[in-house]
């Protein structure tokens, strides 16, 4: 296998980084959504690796809210959420936000998914990080979706991985990493509808386009975006983006 060949095997309708964007742009001028007039709510994981991208998304849409979690699910909840609705520039009456939810992953040059370059750091590397532990976790036997809900103070984050999770994995060797992210994708998906409502939770209308994908960190340097969910939410209508 090569980075090629899983590329087009596990993501054939990904695009380039930079494509990603400028379609973001592209897509939402035509009706209107432009820089300086909505606000960017980026949710990345924290690793490192994601910030390229979320350069490219603030150079297109401005300074953001930042939403970013582990794996890239939104973990700042209804409080940091409706701390972002007032932030939003008013024109028209109206607010209007730019949400973009990704999880991540990497692959290598000989095509392996979960390993990734990083600078300075000899041999390959993990990502994403958060899902690996958890995947392995899965298959030591190690996690019991009978212990859920339950949350870690010393480990928030991981262990609300855990309990969304786990319980989506029944047979962790037939779902693998690459189903886990894909898991991961799809609770950013169903996560990015709860946002709307507390975006919308306001005296002012809100309309809120909404980017969805996963994120995949190819050798060096190369970025590609498996886009997932693609949309602007007027209330009234909502309008299918094709990036």
């Amino acid at each position: 296998m090569s980075f090629a060949a899983t590329l087009a095997r596990d993501f054939p309708a990904a695009i380039p980084a930079n494509q990603f964007v400028n379609s973001t742009q592209d897509k939402l001028r035509e009706h209107g959504v432009h820089r300086g007039s909505a606000l960017p709510l980026i949710a990345t994981c924290r690793d490192e690796l994601a910030f390229a991208l979320t350069a490219e998304l603030q150079r297109a849409w401005g300074p953001a809210f930042n939403m970013a979690g582990l794996a890239g699910l939104l973990t700042l909840g209804r409080t940091g959420i409706a701390a972002a609705r007032g932030h939003a520039p008013l024109m028209n009456d109206r607010r209007t936000f730019v949400l973009f939810g990704l999880a991540h992953v990497g692959v290598d040059d000989a095509g392996t998914i979960g390993n990734c370059e990083r600078p300075g750091v000899p041999g390959p590397s993990r990502t994403c990080g958060a899902l690996m532990a958890l995947h392995d976790e899965l298959r030591g036997g190690d996690v019991h979706t009978s212990d859920y809900p339950y949350l870690d103070k010393d480990d928030p984050e991981q262990s609300r991985l855990r309990e969304r999770i786990a319980p989506r994995v029944p047979d962790v060797e037939a779902v693998g990493l690459l189903g886990i992210t894909r898991i991961a994708r799809d609770l950013i998906d169903a996560d990015t509808d709860a946002v709307i409502q507390v975006l919308r939770d306001d005296q002012v209308p809100a309309h809120v386009a909404v980017f969805t994908g996963i994120h995949i960190h190819g050798p060096r340097g190369a970025e590609y975006v498996d886009v997932g969910r693609s949309f602007l939410d007027r209330g009234d209508e909502i309008l299918a983006l094709s990036l």
